[in-house]
This record gives C-alpha cells, structure tokens and sequence, in this order.
C-alpha cells in the first residue's frame, strides 16, 4: 500500500444517511428508501461513502450528519472520487463550507476514536 498523502488524520464512521440530495449538471435529486447511503470514515475535511446508487465525480452531495450525540448538522460535500467494488458504490469529497462548530464536533470524534485505538 502506499504511502497516506491525506493532511487530516481520518476515523472510520458508519452510519447510514437518509434522504440525501445530489446535484449534478444543475440538477438536483433527492434519493428515498430504496437508495441506500452510509459514512465509511470522516476527517476534518472530508468523508468517504458507500451507496447502491452512482454518484459522478464533481457531483454535491447534501445531507443531515449526526455524529456521536451531537445534534445533526447540515453538511455538503464536493465528490473527488469514485469506485464500484463488490456491489457497491463509494465515492469521496470534501466538506464544503463547515463551520468552526461542526469541524469542531468531527474533530472531537475522530479524537475519541484515536485514543480509543492507543488502548
């Protein structure tokens, strides 16, 4: 493997989200129950997803992120990148406009998954 080029250290996150939105080419869709959507890791600047459906590179994607027990906030990531692997989908961006509280919670928790990790 090669060697980690990221600036911020990442934690993984598994949560599904529901109801997000992509806009794509000025089009905006919002997906329902039967598209699937979840976290795989998350850093200060961006996160990593796993879905059923494609989302294209350069694409936004808009959902509600909770993270521990902090009340949900509002993210919008720019996709970077995207793959199919065994069935699934999984793309990554960066976070676009966080502010300081909401960096502050994804800090705090990828924190408490290090330490976790160091016992």
């Amino acid at each position: 493997m090669g060697e980690e080029r990221r600036k911020y250290k990442r934690a993984r996150l598994e949560c599904e989200i529901l109801y997000p939105s992509v806009i794509y080419n000025n089009e905006k869709r919002t997906f329902r129950d039967n598209c699937k959507l979840y976290t795989v890791d998350i850093s200060e600047a961006g996160i990593a997803l796993k879905s059923n459906f494609f989302i294209p590179k350069d694409a936004f994607v808009s959902f509600f992120l909770r993270i521990d027990d902090y009340l949900p906030f509002k993210a919008l990531v720019k996709v970077r990148w995207n793959k199919n692997s065994n069935g699934y989908f999984y793309c990554g961006g960066e976070f676009i406009a966080l502010n300081l509280e909401d960096i502050h919670k994804i800090r705090t928790y990828i924190l408490k998954q290090d330490n976790k990790t160091e016992v």
